[in-house]
């Protein structure tokens, strides 16, 4: 028997159906926000010609999470307080939000998210250069997952019936049914997005971070959060047990027990505001 190749996986799913497409207007945020010259008007001009992306960037800004003392009423306003990666991220945050509503994961969406404010949380101690990219690093990590939901509901149902009968694991299942994990899927929409290697790895390699080669820390932060909210019951991506944390993962962070408890601390005060978010 040949041997499957990942290029024919990843052709088996397209075939099966179209990956989701970035929204236009993240598309050109993203390729504003990656130019050295980019300013915070540019994106703020960028934002303000989408009404609904200025709403929900400007209703992201004024909520607890942040916790401004006064309202920021501009989208100009939000970029220069925020800055230029903080709104991109809200950006995906709302595109990604709307693309899991749509497909009913409300669920999938607070852990997406819960992820996300716990890595900011582990990048930020980490003394991590840039956290925000790692918070948008968190939210995307199951976008395969999304994607297969979206795009391919009958196949996605599949594999939930699958997993309710079955003790084989998530990406045996997966594989079995579409040919592909939900995070090689998530590696193909990262490169369909044209997304940097620091959102591609930690989408790839979050169940499995010492495959990442490039995007290490960030991959290895993605993992940990990702452990961390499962055993914290914020949101549900599955129904499959909590996942060991790699040893490897924690210590390419060089944090302590205490910092991890101070990080699990400030991630259950964030989950509170999770509600708000949405």
């Amino acid at each position: 028997m040949p041997t499957i190749t990942s290029t024919d996986l990843r052709r088996r799913m397209e075939k099966i159906a179209d990956l989701p497409t970035l929204p236009q207007i993240v598309q050109r945020l993203v390729a504003a926000s990656n130019r050295p010259d980019s300013s915070a008007e540019e994106l703020g001009r960028i934002v303000e010609k989408d009404q609904a992306m200025a709403a929900k960037v400007l209703k992201l800004a004024n909520s607890p999470y942040y916790g401004f003392p006064s309202r920021i009423a501009s989208v100009s306003h939000a970029v220069v307080i925020l800055g230029l990666n903080v709104v991109k991220r809200m950006a995906l945050c709302a595109s990604v939000f709307d693309m899991m509503k749509s497909a009913g994961l409300d669920q999938l969406w607070r852990h997406s998210l819960g992820v996300a404010m716990t890595a900011h949380t582990l990048a930020t101690r980490a003394k991590l250069p840039h956290p925000e990219e790692v918070f948008a690093a968190g939210l995307l990590h199951d976008l395969g997952y999304v994607a297969l939901h979206v795009k391919a509901p009958d196949l996605a149902a599949q594999i939930i019936l699958e997993m309710q009968s079955s003790s084989r694991s998530r990406a045996e299942i997966e594989q079995a049914v579409v040919g592909a994990t939900h995070a090689e899927i998530a590696g193909w929409l990262a490169d369909n997005w044209k997304l940097p290697i620091t959102l591609k790895d930690p989408m790839m390699y979050h169940h499995h971070p010492t495959l990442a080669r490039e995007a290490t820390s960030q991959t290895a932060i993605v993992h940990i959060a990702d452990v961390l909210v499962k055993a914290m019951g914020c949101g549900s991506s599955d129904n499959q047990p909590v996942t060991d944390l790699s040893p490897e993962a924690w210590e390419l962070l060089h944090l302590d027990d205490a910092a991890l408890d101070a990080c699990i601390e400030i991630a259950a005060r964030d989950f509170e505001s999770i509600d708000d978010l949405l």
